[in-house]
């Protein structure tokens, strides 16, 4: 399990670094497209599809990295004093509603996206197919909640054993 969790963190590592590139790229087209406005009196062709596009995969790509690293914003004042095992029940079940929550936004946009897809929507500035937006969305839904099976997992197994399996590994990089 141990192993089979630090493959899952690098993985949402790499992720959460796509995820970021996305961001770095809309704000590169961004930026450009400013300067290219102030200087020349014309922007660049698609800076909004573009980036739009790179703003959902930007989001959708880096919330894995979010909870396997459990970095989302959370409460535990009303946790805290609570033995380790009956935390890590509640953080067990916390885990499981934001899997629930992913696992939803996932199901429900294949419906979506087949929509899109189906009625072959396109942006308006540069006609970029729609579905493209929904692949991140899909991808990052669905990812994040095969991390949060194992991090219930993780959790579940530390009200069991009162010891954790797979602590954290240390942290040498930054996003």
């Amino acid at each position: 399990m141990i192993a089979l969790y630090r493959i899952a963190e690098q993985a949402a590592a790499w992720a959460g670094k796509l995820g970021a590139f996305c961001a770095l790229v809309a704000g590169l087209f961004t930026c450009l497209d400013i300067v290219m406005r102030n200087f020349g009196g014309q922007g660049i062709l698609g800076t909004v599809d573009i980036t739009q596009l790179m703003i959902v995969a930007c989001a959708f790509l880096t919330i894995p990295y979010g909870f396997m690293t459990d970095s989302h914003v959370s409460i535990d004042i009303g946790i805290g004093w609570l033995p380790l095992r009956i935390q890590a029940l509640c953080r067990a079940f916390a885990a499981l509603l934001g899997g629930a929550l992913m696992w939803a936004i996932g199901w429900f946009g294949i419906g979506q996206a087949n929509t899109v897809a189906l009625m072959g929507d396109k942006s308006q500035t540069i006609a970029l197919p729609m579905i493209w937006f929904w692949y991140p969305l899909l991808a990052g839904s669905f990812f994040a909640t095969l991390l949060i099976a194992l991090i219930v997992l993780r959790h579940l197994a530390v009200a069991i054993t009162g010891r954790d399996i797979a602590p954290a590994a240390p942290k040498g990089e930054v996003l």
